[in-house]
This record gives structure tokens, C-alpha cells and sequence, in this order.
């Protein structure tokens, strides 16, 4: 894929991150699990989200098509101006059938310092310092993929508010996103 059409879809991503988790789209607001304590399903994952971490999730937030599919959590600070920390969950459309490996390598071309890409179970992990960023700081970006579909997660956490572990919790609920992820 080449060089231009990778930094448009980063920037696309990050100018979509939403500003304020709930407030926005009330509509999509998640709902709590009494399976576990602090989980909170949305429409296509669930995550066990620490105290004060909220979620929003959008569809069509690019071209309007219901199969891109974006998922922020985060925790904001009091003023509720800014994120301290945040997990972007990305399921885009893999129209030009990547690998997540060459998807990887693609984003990370874009970040400053960014680490080589390397494979880690399902995933290709690079850590990077996104150009345009919601929250300063270094990014841990993890990509898997399959013919039909792109999951991207991005996590930036400077200040380990649980943003790992809240990575960690995430688990599909649909059989395309639990493919992707891996369970």
C-alpha cells in the first residue's frame, strides 16, 4: 500500500477519535456485565474497564459504511478536556487485502522512533510516537487481519492508568471480532 494512502488512514483514524467518550453518542452508550466486575460490553467487544475509564463506538465514521467499526475507551482528566489515557479499537474493511504484517509496517513507517514491527501470537506489535495524536506520547499499536477485515488496536497510556490491561480484557463478541482477536 503506498506511503500517502497509509498517512490519509492514519490521520483519518486519529482525527475520529471522539473528544468526549459517552457524551457524543449516547445511542451507543455500553452496558455493564455481571459476569465480571467492571466489564462493559458494546456492540462488537467487551472490555473490564478500571474506575473512571468510559467507551464510545462508531460505525461508518469514515466513508459512512457500516463495516468501519471504531471503539475508543479512555480516561479523561477532571475538566474532561483531555485523555490521560485511551485504547482505539479499529475493524476496517481490508480492501486491498494486507497482511497484518505489511499493514504494520505501513503504520509504523508514519510514527516517529517507531520500533520494527514484530509478530507476537496473532498479532504484529510496533511502539511508535504517532504524528498527530489525541494524547501525547508513545503508542503501542498491535495489528492482526484476516482476507475480509483489519483490526487495529492503539494504546497510550504514559501515565499506566490500566490502558495494558484494559487491552488485555478486550475479547470479541461477534465471531468476526473474536477471529481477529483470538478470542
Amino acid at each position: 500500500m503506498p506511503r500517502i494512502a497509509f498517512a490519509a488512514l492514519l490521520l483519518l483514524l486519529l482525527f475520529c477519535l471522539p473528544g468526549s467518550a459517552a457524551a457524543q453518542n449516547p445511542e451507543t452508550a455500553a452496558t455493564s456485565s455481571a459476569d465480571t466486575p467492571g466489564e462493559r460490553s458494546f456492540s462488537r467487544f467487551a472490555a473490564t474497564l478500571p474506575p473512571g475509564w468510559d467507551g464510545e463506538e462508531r460505525t461508518g465514521f469514515s466513508s459512512g459504511a457500516p463495516e468501519e467499526y471504531m471503539l475508543v475507551l479512555g480516561v479523561q482528566d477532571e475538566a474532561a478536556e483531555r485523555f490521560l489515557a485511551q485504547v482505539s479499537v479499529f475493524v476496517l474493511p481490508n480492501r486491498k487485502g494486507s497482511t497484518a504484517r505489511d499493514f504494520a509496517r505501513g503504520m509504523a513507517e508514519l510514527q516517529g522512533d517507531a520500533t520494527e514491527p514484530r509478530e507476537e501470537g496473532r498479532f504484529w506489535i510496533f511502539e511508535g510516537e504517532p504524528r498527530t495524536q489525541a494524547l501525547r506520547g508513545r503508542a503501542t499499536t498491535r495489528v492482526a487481519a484476516t482476507p475480509e477485515r483489519l483490526l487495529i488496536l492503539i494504546t497510550q497510556d504514559p501515565e499506566n492508568l490500566g490502558g495494558a490491561q484494559v487491552t488485555e480484557s478486550l475479547r470479541g463478541l461477534d465471531n468476526e471480532t473474536r477471529a481477529l482477536l483470538g478470542r
